[in-house]
């Protein structure tokens, strides 16, 4: 029986989470897939997806000689509307009888359940990046904006606290407190959370350092939340001193970095300047992979043959993993993808042209 005893609240899925779910063994390891909708009276339909969901895990979990109430945590969502109202355009839940995670994403998912020894994560994987549609996280010292380049088209992204000025993120210190805890917004992008902003000792310079870190630490939160696992690549717009500074204080990893100060420049200028650089910067990256790929195929230290990739995985060999989108997610992929995580490996889709008819690639750390 489930021995969960707190309410599951929705999370954004980030870097870390996929490796943490990989090494999740005390099954059954309930894996339930779905689409959802953001708004519209299309919300409402993810209801009645969820219900059939569940009345298929429980058939499984029969069939396996498994207790369904490992199920029972996630029974009240099928009739809670404000729940269904505040989704994105995939729902992830998993669940074991210890231990239970729900992820919002913004990605469409298909409708599946799997009950097994693992979770099925190869539907998670992040998206090797294509130049067509990408986020771009445009930062100066006084404001932060995230947009979305879709068809020629730069959109403006919001989160809880995106776009926002510098003091929406750092409250002004009181000279009179050396240490202040102020509430912003209620932040983040999951339900029960808050932004908080710590102002520490110091003066002078390094107070201007620590509230700058803070800012940057800040949204470096939303741009994770809103674009992590999305299949688009990012793009960091600010100076050399701006883009340095962002890489070192948060854990967002950008595709490609246009330096210059998006303050100056007009929304046609800033959406210019981006679609050239990833073209350039993201096509480069795809030509790296395959180079790498070559290379470690001819020295023996890769291999596109699943089941000698699944040997290596499990040994803890595979340092990157692209798996080939167009292809069937079965048992021997999850099970590859799953190795692969639970060792600390890199796995990333993709509809690359150069993967051909090979389900995936895989280059080896020995």
């Amino acid at each position: 029986m489930s021995t969960i005893t707190h309410d599951l609240t929705t999370e954004i899925l980030k870097p870390g989470d996929l490796e943490q779910l990989a090494k999740e063994t005390s099954g059954p390891c309930v894996s339930i897939l779905m689409r959802t909708h953001r708004k519209g009276a299309e919300t409402q339909q993810g209801s009645i997806r969820l219900k059939n969901l569940i009345s298929e895990a429980e058939k499984q979990l029969k069939n396996n000689d498994h207790d369904p109430s490992v199920l029972e945590p996630i029974r009240s969502l099928i009739t809670n509307a404000d729940f269904w109202q505040n989704q994105q355009e995939g729902l992830a839940i998993f669940l074991t009888p210890d231990n239970g995670r729900l992820f919002s994403l913004n990605r469409k998912l298909s409708g599946s359940v799997h009950v097994g020894d693992a979770y099925r994560l190869a539907p998670l994987t992040p998206d090797y990046g294509a130049p067509g549609d990408f986020f771009v996280i445009a930062l100066t010292w006084d404001e932060a904006k995230l947009f979305r380049s879709s068809d020629g088209t730069l959109t403006t992204v919001e989160t809880e606290t995106l776009p926002g000025k510098y003091h929406d993120f750092v409250i002004p210190r009181d000279p009179e407190k050396s240490l202040q805890n102020t509430s912003h917004r209620s932040g983040g992008n999951a339900p029960g959370t808050s932004t908080a902003m710590f102002h520490g000792h110091g003066e002078g310079e390094d107070k201007v350092e620590a509230d700058r870190d803070q800012y940057l630490s800040l949204v470096g939160e939303q741009v994770a939340g809103a674009v992590y696992n999305s299949g688009r690549p990012l793009i960091i717009v600010g100076t050399k001193e701006m883009i340095g500074k962002f890489e070192a204080t948060t854990h967002v990893n950008a595709d490609a970095k246009v330096e210059g100060s998006p303050a100056q420049w007009s929304e046609h200028e800033l959406n210019e300047r981006v679609r050239e650089s990833a073209e350039e910067s993201l096509q480069e990256s795809t030509r790296e992979f395959s180079q790498r790929f070559g290379t470690a195929l001819a020295n023996s230290q890769g291999s596109s043959e699943p089941s000698d990739v699944l040997k290596a995985a499990r040994e803890g060999r595979v340092e990157s993993l692209l798996i080939n989108s167009a292809m069937p997610d079965d048992g021997e992929l999850n099970a590859i993808v799953t190795e692969t995580l639970r060792s600390g490996g890199l796995v990333s889709r993709s509809d690359m042209d150069n993967l051909g008819d090979a389900k995936l690639a895989a280059i080896y750390r020995y």
